[in-house]
C-alpha cells in the first residue's frame, strides 16, 4: 500500500509538472510566433514625402526580416498627430504601429493641451533614420556663412525674415532657437509647406529658413539655395563642405531629424523586443542603406531605451523653448 500511494503521488507530481511546463510553453510559443499576420504601420503624412519614403523603404525590408508583409497606411491630419491618436487606441498586440518623427514625439505634446495621446505611455521601438536640418539662405545676399548672416542681422535690424512650414512647427521653433542663441531678430513668415517657403527664398520674399536636408539637396546642388550650416553632430556626407552649428560656435543648436517605429501603450515586451531586433537586422541591408543615404537619411537603429532617451531629450529642449517664447498650449 505505501508503495502504491508513493507511486500515485509521484505520478500526480509528474503530471502536474508536465502541465506546468506545458502552461509555460504555450505563451512562449505564442510569443515566438509573432508576427503571424501582416503588420500595419500608420504614417502621419501624405505619400511622397520624407516621412512616407523612409517608412516604405524600411517597412518593406522589415517585412522580409519578420516573415510577414508590412503595410503602410497614410493617415495624414492634425499636424501628424492623427496617426498617433489612432495607434494609441489600437490593440497592444504589435500589429498596428506608427512611424513618427520629431514633431509628434517631441513638440506636439507641449504645444497642445490634449494632443490625443500620452507620449510617455507610447512605446518607442527603434529609430530608423536620422538626418540634419539644414539652414539655407538666398545665394545673392551679402554673407556666405552663418557667422556672416548673424553679423548682417545684428547690423541691419529688421532686414531679415525667415520662412517655415507653419506657426510653431519644428522649422519655426528651430529658427526661434537660433535667434535666441545667436542674439538677433528676424521676422517669421509662415507658409503652407516646405516647397512654398523655399520658393519664397528664391523669389526674395524671405532670406533664410530651416528645412530637412533631404528636401533641399537638389536646390542646394543647383545653386538656387545656399547651405550655411547643418544641425547634426557631424558634417553630412551629401554636404561635406557645409559646417555644423557646433563648428559655427552654436553647439546648443545641435539636433537631428529622426524617424522611428512606435507601438501602442502596454505592448508586450517580447513583441517590442522582436520588432527592435527586426529593425536592427533590416537596417543592415546594403541596398536599403544606400537608398536611404541617397535621400539624405542616415540609417540608424537603437534599442527601445535609447529611442526613449532621445525622445525625452528632444522633448525637454522644445518644451523649454516653448515656455521661453511664451507660447501657450492650444
Amino acid at each position: 500500500m505505501p508503495l502504491s500511494i508513493d507511486f500515485h503521488r509521484r505520478h500526480l507530481l509528474a503530471a502536474g509538472l508536465g502541465a506546468a511546463a506545458l502552461g509555460l510553453a504555450l505563451p512562449l510559443r505564442a510569443q515566438d510566433a509573432y508576427p503571424s499576420k501582416p503588420i500595419k504601420i500608420l504614417v502621419g503624412a501624405g505619400a511622397g514625402g520624407t516621412t512616407d519614403l523612409t517608412a516604405r523603404l524600411i517597412g518593406a525590408q522589415l517585412g522580409k526580416v519578420l516573415g510577414q508583409p508590412v503595410v503602410i497606411e497614410n493617415r495624414a491630419g492634425a499636424a501628424g498627430t492623427l496617426s498617433m491618436q489612432q495607434t494609441a487606441r489600437a490593440p497592444a498586440d504589435g500589429y498596428t504601429l506608427v512611424w513618427v518623427g520629431n514633431s509628434v514625439m517631441a513638440i506636439a505634446p507641449y504645444l497642445y493641451k490634449n494632443p490625443g495621446y500620452d507620449v510617455q505611455t507610447m512605446i518607442p521601438v527603434s529609430l530608423g533614420t536620422t538626418s540634419s536640418f539644414v539652414l539655407v539662405a538666398a545665394p545673392d545676399l551679402g554673407f556666405s556663412d552663418l557667422k556672416g548672416m548673424i553679423a548682417y542681422a545684428k547690423a541691419n535690424p529688421g532686414k531679415l525674415s525667415f520662412g517655415s512650414n507653419g506657426v510653431n512647427g519644428s522649422l519655426h521653433l528651430l529658427a526661434e532657437l537660433l535667434k535666441t542663441e545667436a542674439g538677433f531678430d528676424a521676422l517669421h513668415v509662415p507658409f503652407k509647406g516646405g516647397a512654398e517657403s523655399a520658393n519664397a527664398i528664391m523669389g526674395g520674399n524671405v532670406q533664410f529658413l530651416f528645412d530637412a536636408l533631404s528636401s533641399n539637396l537638389a536646390l542646394i546642388s543647383s545653386g538656387k539655395l545656399k547651405a550655411l550650416a547643418v544641425t547634426g553632430p557631424r558634417r553630412e556626407k551629401a554636404l561635406p563642405n557645409v559646417p555644423t552649428m557646433a563648428e559655427m560656435g552654436l553647439p546648443s543648436m545641435t539636433t537631428e531629424i529622426f524617424f522611428g517605429l512606435v507601438a501602442p501603450p502596454a505592448t508586450p515586451d517580447a513583441v517590442v523586443t522582436r520588432l527592435a531586433e527586426g529593425m536592427k537586422v533590416a537596417l543592415t541591408d546594403p541596398a536599403l542603406r544606400e537608398s536611404l543615404s541617397k535621400s539624405g537619411n542616415e540609417p540608424r537603429s537603437t534599442t527601445p531605451a535609447e529611442f526613449r532617451a532621445l525622445v525625452d531629450k528632444e522633448g525637454a529642449r522644445f518644451q523649454a523653448l516653448i515656455k521661453a517664447k511664451g507660447i501657450q498650449p492650444e
